[in-house]
């Protein structure tokens, strides 16, 4: 296998097989046309090789995302619970006893504060979304799908 992979194994693996039929047609013995075709396999796998690793390094990838979507899914859900605990609990009676605040506005404070965070957590969640849809496995099967129309 050659140390480097064309930018285009099936064209690579097509120009190898004519080369092979024009070798054989030009009386070269029968050795060429078999080292091409075992070539043009050798490059076929390769490239089903590499289009599985891809696949395989992109559901790692996946699973990882969607465990971490858990994760602040189950952190925003906490902190949308402080919020209520917040509003209901002793925080606010602190505040409104200690810190000389007026019950209202100490615990439209620490609503406010949960809810922010909450609000980034959801934030950073939608900006793992995109990942989870496999963008370089599809990158490489609508080039294929492009090329089979051009031809």
């Amino acid at each position: 296998m050659a140390a480097t992979m064309p930018a285009e194994p099936a064209a690579a693996a097509s120009e190898t097989v004519a080369a092979a039929a024009a070798a054989a047609s030009a009386g070269t013995p029968s050795e060429s046309l078999s080292e091409a075709a075992n070539s043009a396999w050798s490059e076929f796998r390769a490239s089903l090789q590499e289009r599985a690793q891809l696949f395989s390094l992109e559901t790692q990838r996946t699973g990882l995302t969607l465990v971490q979507l858990v994760l602040y899914a189950v952190m925003a859900a906490v902190l949308a619970v402080t919020a209520w605990l917040a509003l209901v609990g002793g925080i606010g009676a602190w505040l409104v006893l200690h810190g000389g605040m007026h019950w209202s506005v100490a615990v439209a404070v620490l609503i406010v504060l949960n809810l922010v965070a909450a609000a980034a957590l959801a934030w950073s969640m939608r900006g793992l979304v995109p990942r989870l849809g496999f963008p370089a496995t599809v990158r490489q099967l609508q080039s294929i799908t492009q090329r089979s129309h051009v031809s």
